[in-house]
């Protein structure tokens, strides 16, 4: 499921630091070159990169130019080079190699992180959206490099700039980001608008759409089905292949809408997505409000199943796709005599409902005696508070139904097993 997996990386902090590399042979003393500018480590020497590299010459031209803007507006630095940088302008526009060349600019570990990606366009892909651009343009009597942003992209400006500050509560941040898509963009995502929207801007209603879906609590049906009917649209005009459902596809199946994900595998077969795995619910005879969460048996198929909080000890433990420590906690737990029984019979792992299906299999291949589940809706397990998942990994101890004792984060076994005794769940 590469597909949320890219959506994942969207925003993505990297490690920084990369020797500087050298001016290139026969250069003369004092002279600058784009080479000799390289790697880029802070916002002074983008700015010094920016005014001494001849147009036309930096990877970072190969961007449209509002493209490119958006770029650099979300980089970010530290005391050793770029900590955050963005995948998504590079994504919508460039090719694999055209994305390692701009990574390379901000250092040799950025440049290996976007090698070992599987990402970009291909070159007749990145054609056709030329293509749109130059059609566009024309109509609009401008140069593609010379034409004002269209409202539709200064609005995806921002949406995607003007974003909350992370030290707002993240349910509350969230809660802004669809106040203002909403505001945004609810006037554009009807039928009668987008058969009028110029191609670009429809790709841009996309990426809109998909900016609102990157939190699983607003997988409502609003958003699923804009993203189908912008897609639709594009597809009415020539603008997809099957490929490109493939996120509507992953977020079908976070949205327990499975009748729909596999109607959609059924009429884009190319999606290179497996069979719908099948789906058995044993939660008939549970009481109502219990929360219930998938697992994944040994032949695949995924079982819903309730999960009873009112026993005398439960603990969850919040885990997520990508979380390492949450790979160290389950690795030291597995390894220890008094935790692993603990965990084998009191305790469960719980993904989000965004996370994916591989990712509980790959973790029940590491950890078969601490399974994987995933939450069937996130609001079912509305105990766990608006913040659950947003730090990782996350214990909840429960007594008798009651919560006892949460804590936040990895810090070793031992510190580990003393909050557990303080919560009463390990002697």
């Amino acid at each position: 499921m590469k597909a949320l997996l890219f959506h994942a990386l969207l925003m993505l902090p990297v490690a920084a630091g990369a020797a500087v590399m050298a001016a290139p042979t026969g250069t003369h003393p004092g002279q600058t070159t784009a080479n000799s500018l390289l790697p880029i480590k802070s916002k002074a020497e983008l700015t010094h990169y920016l005014r001494d590299t001849p147009a036309g010459t930096s990877p970072l031209d190969k961007l449209s130019p509002w493209a490119r803007r958006r770029f650099l507006a979300q980089l970010e630095f530290g005391q050793r080079g770029v900590t955050t940088i963005n995948f998504g302008e590079p994504m919508a526009e460039l090719t694999h190699p055209q994305i390692v060349q701009l990574f390379a600019l901000f250092g040799a570990e950025q440049e290996k992180l976007a090698q070992g990606l599987d990402i970009g366009l291909t070159p007749t892909e990145q054609s056709r959206i030329e293509r749109e651009h130059i059609e566009d343009a024309k109509a609009r009597g401008c140069a593609p490099e010379d034409c004002p942003e269209s409202e539709i992209e200064r609005r995806y400006d921002e949406l995607i700039l003007q974003e909350p500050p992370l030290s707002i509560p993240a349910a509350k941040r969230l809660a802004l980001d669809r106040q203002r898509y909403g505001r945004l963009f609810a006037d554009y995502q009807v039928p009668g608008r987008l058969s009028t929207t110029s191609k670009p801007d429809l790709r841009l209603l996309v990426r809109a759409v998909n900016e609102v879906l990157r939190s699983p609590s607003a997988m409502s049906g609003t958003y699923i089905a804009q993203l189908r009917m912008d897609l639709t649209e594009m597809q009415r005009r020539g603008m997809t292949e099957d490929k490109d459902y493939a996120q509507l596809y992953e977020l079908l199946l976070s949205a327990r809408q499975f009748a729909e994900a596999t109607a959609l595998l059924h009429q884009h077969p190319g999606l290179g997505e497996s069979a719908m795995p099948t789906v058995r619910d044993s939660t008939a005879n549970s009481s109502h409000g219990t929360p219930s969460a998938l697992v994944v048996d040994t032949q695949g198929s995924l079982i819903r199943e309730s999960v009873d909080l009112s026993r005398e000890v439960q603990i969850v433990a919040l885990s997520g796709d990508g979380c390492h420590f949450c790979d160290e906690a389950a690795q030291a737990i597995e390894t220890d005599a008094q935790l692993r029984p603990l965990f084998t019979h009191r305790a469960i792992w719980l993904a989000s409902q965004g996370d994916d299906f591989a990712y509980a299999k790959t973790w029940n291949r590491l950890f078969p005696d601490q399974p994987m589940h995933i939450a069937w809706q996130n609001s079912e397990w509305s105990m766990l508070g608006n913040d659950a998942w947003a730090a990782l990994p996350a214990f909840y101890v429960y007594q008798n139904g009651k919560l006892t004792k949460k804590f936040l984060g990895w810090d070793g076994i031992k510190k580990f097993k003393q909050s557990l005794r303080e919560a009463g769940a390990l002697h």
